[in-house]
């Protein structure tokens, strides 16, 4: 019988002690509202991410005079403040140019975080970039 009120009260006083512990590190891949990113005017994020790449993507000089046509698919979680964390490619068409994706993907600001239970949750997201990039052809500087 001690040994049973023993047991009992080391359960009580790990659950007590461990309760305090628990951190809420679930990720989630579709919560009620899904986060969202907001970029100068844009209204959208679609238009959003595009704009944003538009004006902060640089790419590699080495590889301007290739063409490069396809989608990197790059995978990432928006925290509860918005901000971004383990940014990985998910699948690439060129490493140097994989890399200048990940980098600007890396620099962007807050995004609006996924809301669950009324509470800002982490959210998984895999943002498809598509790459269309003409011969030799560069922007008038």
């Amino acid at each position: 019988m001690k040994k049973i009120v023993l047991i009992i009260l080391i359960s009580g006083f790990l659950f007590l002690f461990c309760k305090g512990q628990k951190a809420d590190t679930m990720i989630y891949i579709l919560p009620e509202v899904a986060p969202t990113f907001r970029y100068d005017t844009c209204t959208n994020m679609v238009s959003s991410v595009k704009e944003y790449f538009m004006d902060n993507y640089k790419m590699p000089k080495i590889l301007i005079d290739n063409g490069y046509a396809g989608r990197v698919f790059v995978e990432f979680v928006i925290e509860k403040d918005g901000y971004l964390s383990n940014v990985k490619l998910g699948r690439g068409i060129d490493e140097p140019l994989d890399k200048t994706v990940i980098e600007t993907i890396k620099t962007m600001p807050q995004w609006i975080p996924g809301i669950n239970n009324e509470k800002n949750v982490r959210t998984k997201l895999i943002l498809p970039i598509s790459i269309h990039w003409l011969y030799g052809r560069i922007e008038d500087e």
